[in-house]
Protein backbone atom coordinates (compact mmCIF):
# COMPACT_ATOMS: atom_id res chain seq x y z
CA UNK A 1 0.00 0.00 0.00
CA UNK A 2 0.98 4.05 -0.96
CA UNK A 3 0.40 6.13 1.84
CA UNK A 4 0.64 9.59 1.88
CA UNK A 5 0.43 11.75 4.82
CA UNK A 6 -0.10 15.53 4.43
CA UNK A 7 0.87 18.28 7.24
CA UNK A 8 0.82 21.87 6.88
CA UNK A 9 3.82 22.39 9.60
CA UNK A 10 6.55 20.04 10.09
CA UNK A 11 5.58 17.60 13.43
CA UNK A 12 2.32 17.49 12.60
CA UNK A 13 2.25 14.63 10.84
CA UNK A 14 4.41 12.45 13.51
CA UNK A 15 1.88 14.11 15.75
CA UNK A 16 -1.30 12.99 14.09
CA UNK A 17 -0.27 9.47 12.73
CA UNK A 18 3.60 8.74 13.54
CA UNK A 19 2.52 5.21 14.88
CA UNK A 20 0.89 4.43 12.31
CA UNK A 21 3.26 5.33 10.13
CA UNK A 22 6.29 3.61 11.70
CA UNK A 23 4.85 0.48 12.33
CA UNK A 24 3.32 1.03 8.19
CA UNK A 25 6.98 1.24 7.19
CA UNK A 26 8.34 -1.76 8.65
CA UNK A 27 5.35 -3.91 7.19
CA UNK A 28 6.89 -3.13 4.74
CA UNK A 29 4.28 -0.61 2.91
CA UNK A 30 5.75 3.16 0.99
CA UNK A 31 5.39 5.78 3.42
CA UNK A 32 5.47 9.21 1.64
CA UNK A 33 5.42 12.68 3.50
CA UNK A 34 4.52 16.35 2.16
CA UNK A 35 4.47 19.38 4.46
CA UNK A 36 2.90 22.38 2.94
CA UNK A 37 5.05 24.57 4.77
CA UNK A 38 8.81 24.85 6.56
CA UNK A 39 7.54 25.80 9.89
CA UNK A 40 9.57 29.86 9.99
CA UNK A 41 7.15 31.54 11.78
CA UNK A 42 7.85 28.61 14.88
CA UNK A 43 11.59 28.51 14.53
CA UNK A 44 14.94 28.82 12.07
CA UNK A 45 13.04 27.33 8.84
CA UNK A 46 16.49 25.53 8.16
CA UNK A 47 16.30 23.48 11.33
CA UNK A 48 12.84 22.49 10.93
CA UNK A 49 13.53 20.99 7.73
CA UNK A 50 16.72 19.20 9.30
CA UNK A 51 13.75 18.05 11.51
CA UNK A 52 11.79 16.24 8.86
CA UNK A 53 14.94 15.09 7.11
CA UNK A 54 15.62 12.82 10.34
CA UNK A 55 12.11 12.54 11.21
CA UNK A 56 11.75 10.69 6.97
CA UNK A 57 14.40 8.67 7.85
CA UNK A 58 13.32 7.60 11.31
CA UNK A 59 9.90 6.20 10.00
CA UNK A 60 11.33 4.73 7.08
CA UNK A 61 9.82 6.81 4.43
CA UNK A 62 10.42 6.73 0.86
CA UNK A 63 10.58 10.15 0.20
CA UNK A 64 9.75 13.17 2.08
CA UNK A 65 8.50 16.45 0.06
CA UNK A 66 8.75 20.28 1.63
CA UNK A 67 6.94 23.07 0.29
CA UNK A 68 7.60 26.38 0.40
CA UNK A 69 3.67 27.76 1.38
CA UNK A 70 3.77 30.57 4.31
CA UNK A 71 3.21 29.83 7.51
CA UNK A 72 0.42 30.83 8.93
CA UNK A 73 -0.90 32.42 5.80
CA UNK A 74 -2.71 29.22 3.79
CA UNK A 75 -5.58 30.04 1.85
CA UNK A 76 -7.44 27.96 -0.27
CA UNK A 77 -6.38 28.69 -3.48
CA UNK A 78 -5.73 26.79 -7.03
CA UNK A 79 -2.18 27.09 -6.61
CA UNK A 80 -2.23 25.25 -3.63
CA UNK A 81 -4.44 22.40 -4.44
CA UNK A 82 -2.68 22.02 -7.69
CA UNK A 83 0.71 21.56 -5.18
CA UNK A 84 -0.80 18.69 -3.47
CA UNK A 85 -2.38 17.33 -6.62
CA UNK A 86 1.08 17.06 -8.27
CA UNK A 87 2.48 15.20 -4.96
CA UNK A 88 -0.81 12.53 -4.82
CA UNK A 89 0.11 12.37 -8.97
CA UNK A 90 4.02 11.17 -8.07
CA UNK A 91 3.00 8.54 -5.16
CA UNK A 92 -0.20 7.56 -6.35
CA UNK A 93 -1.33 7.09 -2.76
CA UNK A 94 -3.99 4.48 -1.94
CA UNK A 95 -4.76 5.98 1.41
CA UNK A 96 -4.03 9.95 2.47
CA UNK A 97 -4.26 10.80 6.08
CA UNK A 98 -4.40 14.97 6.60
CA UNK A 99 -5.54 17.31 8.58
CA UNK A 100 -9.32 17.67 9.87
CA UNK A 101 -12.15 20.03 8.85
CA UNK A 102 -12.62 20.88 12.28
CA UNK A 103 -9.57 21.60 13.49
CA UNK A 104 -8.88 24.79 15.22
CA UNK A 105 -5.83 26.20 13.50
CA UNK A 106 -6.48 27.95 10.16
CA UNK A 107 -3.46 26.20 8.31
CA UNK A 108 -4.86 22.71 9.12
CA UNK A 109 -8.59 23.29 8.25
CA UNK A 110 -7.00 25.23 4.75
CA UNK A 111 -4.70 21.66 4.23
CA UNK A 112 -7.47 19.65 4.92
CA UNK A 113 -9.70 20.94 2.15
CA UNK A 114 -7.24 21.30 0.23
CA UNK A 115 -6.38 17.84 0.20
CA UNK A 116 -9.62 16.87 -0.07
CA UNK A 117 -10.19 18.13 -3.25
CA UNK A 118 -6.49 17.02 -5.09
CA UNK A 119 -7.30 14.07 -3.69
CA UNK A 120 -10.57 13.51 -5.23
CA UNK A 121 -9.31 10.46 -7.20
CA UNK A 122 -8.16 8.74 -4.44
CA UNK A 123 -10.34 5.81 -3.00
CA UNK A 124 -9.27 6.79 1.11
CA UNK A 125 -8.86 9.48 3.13
CA UNK A 126 -8.48 9.79 7.04
CA UNK A 127 -8.18 12.71 9.10
CA UNK A 128 -5.61 12.51 12.04
CA UNK A 129 -5.98 13.77 15.33
CA UNK A 130 -2.86 15.91 17.48
CA UNK A 131 -3.21 16.75 21.22
CA UNK A 132 -4.59 20.15 20.80
CA UNK A 133 -7.11 19.17 18.51
CA UNK A 134 -10.63 20.02 19.94
CA UNK A 135 -14.39 18.43 18.74
CA UNK A 136 -12.74 15.41 17.60
CA UNK A 137 -15.30 12.49 16.83
CA UNK A 138 -12.88 9.20 16.14
CA UNK A 139 -13.86 6.26 13.47
CA UNK A 140 -11.06 4.64 13.82
CA UNK A 141 -8.83 3.75 15.95
CA UNK A 142 -5.21 2.00 15.55
CA UNK A 143 -3.16 -0.17 17.74
CA UNK A 144 0.55 1.58 18.18
CA UNK A 145 1.37 -0.13 21.69
CA UNK A 146 4.40 -1.36 19.88
CA UNK A 147 5.15 1.71 18.33
CA UNK A 148 4.61 4.10 21.22
CA UNK A 149 8.09 4.47 22.21
CA UNK A 150 8.97 4.83 18.73
CA UNK A 151 6.99 7.27 17.84
CA UNK A 152 7.63 9.23 21.09
CA UNK A 153 11.61 9.11 19.95
CA UNK A 154 10.71 10.63 16.60
CA UNK A 155 8.85 13.58 18.05
CA UNK A 156 12.21 14.10 20.45
CA UNK A 157 13.95 14.83 16.71
CA UNK A 158 11.54 18.00 16.72
CA UNK A 159 13.96 19.86 19.36
CA UNK A 160 13.19 23.72 18.24
CA UNK A 161 9.27 22.82 19.64
CA UNK A 162 10.48 21.36 22.69
CA UNK A 163 9.10 24.10 24.79
CA UNK A 164 5.53 23.68 23.51
CA UNK A 165 3.46 21.67 26.18
CA UNK A 166 1.75 19.46 23.49
CA UNK A 167 4.81 18.07 22.64
CA UNK A 168 5.67 16.78 25.97
CA UNK A 169 5.49 12.73 25.92
CA UNK A 170 2.98 12.72 28.88
CA UNK A 171 0.43 14.87 26.67
CA UNK A 172 1.46 12.30 23.56
CA UNK A 173 1.15 9.21 26.10
CA UNK A 174 -2.19 10.30 27.50
CA UNK A 175 -4.27 10.97 24.27
CA UNK A 176 -2.90 7.73 23.26
CA UNK A 177 -4.01 5.87 26.00
CA UNK A 178 -7.34 7.33 26.26
CA UNK A 179 -8.36 6.40 23.19
CA UNK A 180 -7.25 2.96 23.59
CA UNK A 181 -9.39 2.81 26.58
CA UNK A 182 -12.15 4.53 24.41
CA UNK A 183 -11.13 1.66 21.59
CA UNK A 184 -12.09 -1.40 23.70
CA UNK A 185 -10.29 -2.94 20.79
CA UNK A 186 -8.68 -5.50 23.67
CA UNK A 187 -7.14 -5.58 27.02
CA UNK A 188 -3.46 -6.08 25.44
CA UNK A 189 -4.33 -2.45 23.78
CA UNK A 190 -2.68 0.66 25.67
CA UNK A 191 -2.49 2.72 23.05
CA UNK A 192 -3.84 3.50 20.26
CA UNK A 193 -4.52 6.58 17.48
CA UNK A 194 -7.50 7.57 16.23
CA UNK A 195 -8.79 8.85 12.99
CA UNK A 196 -12.08 10.33 11.35
CA UNK A 197 -12.96 8.74 7.54
CA UNK A 198 -13.45 11.46 5.04
CA UNK A 199 -13.72 8.50 2.39
CA UNK A 200 -12.90 4.76 2.60
CA UNK A 201 -13.73 1.93 -0.02
CA UNK A 202 -13.45 -0.94 0.58
CA UNK A 203 -12.79 -4.32 -1.41
CA UNK A 204 -14.14 -7.71 -1.47
CA UNK A 205 -11.88 -8.83 1.48
CA UNK A 206 -13.22 -5.75 3.51
CA UNK A 207 -9.76 -4.09 3.09
CA UNK A 208 -8.87 -0.49 1.69
CA UNK A 209 -9.42 -1.07 -2.31
CA UNK A 210 -6.33 -0.59 -4.10
CA UNK A 211 -6.00 2.49 -6.17
CA UNK A 212 -3.85 2.36 -8.57
CA UNK A 213 -6.47 1.55 -10.96
CA UNK A 214 -8.59 4.99 -9.69
CA UNK A 215 -5.54 7.51 -10.81
CA UNK A 216 -5.63 7.80 -14.54
CA UNK A 217 -1.49 7.47 -15.84
CA UNK A 218 -2.52 10.37 -18.36
CA UNK A 219 -3.23 12.89 -15.23
CA UNK A 220 0.44 12.02 -14.08
CA UNK A 221 3.06 15.14 -14.43
CA UNK A 222 6.21 15.05 -15.36
CA UNK A 223 8.13 13.70 -12.02
CA UNK A 224 10.76 16.42 -12.63
CA UNK A 225 8.19 19.39 -12.93
CA UNK A 226 6.41 18.22 -10.25
CA UNK A 227 9.75 17.88 -7.92
CA UNK A 228 10.24 21.53 -8.77
CA UNK A 229 7.42 23.04 -6.99
CA UNK A 230 8.95 21.32 -3.65
CA UNK A 231 12.10 20.33 -2.43
CA UNK A 232 12.23 16.59 -3.26
CA UNK A 233 14.18 14.43 -0.55
CA UNK A 234 14.50 10.61 -0.97
CA UNK A 235 15.38 8.98 2.40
Amino acid sequence: MNILAIGAHPDDIELGCGGLLIKAARNGHHVYLYNITQGEKAGDPRQRIEELRRSARYIGAKALYIDRFPDTQLFLTSDLINHIESCVNMCRPDLIITHPMTDTHHDHRVVAEASIEAGRNVSNMLSYEMPLTKDFNPHIYYDISDSMDAKLELLSLFQSQSHKIFLESKAIRGLAQYRALQSRLSSDVSYAESFQIVKVALDGNFTFLNNSSRINAKENVDTQASAALCECIYV
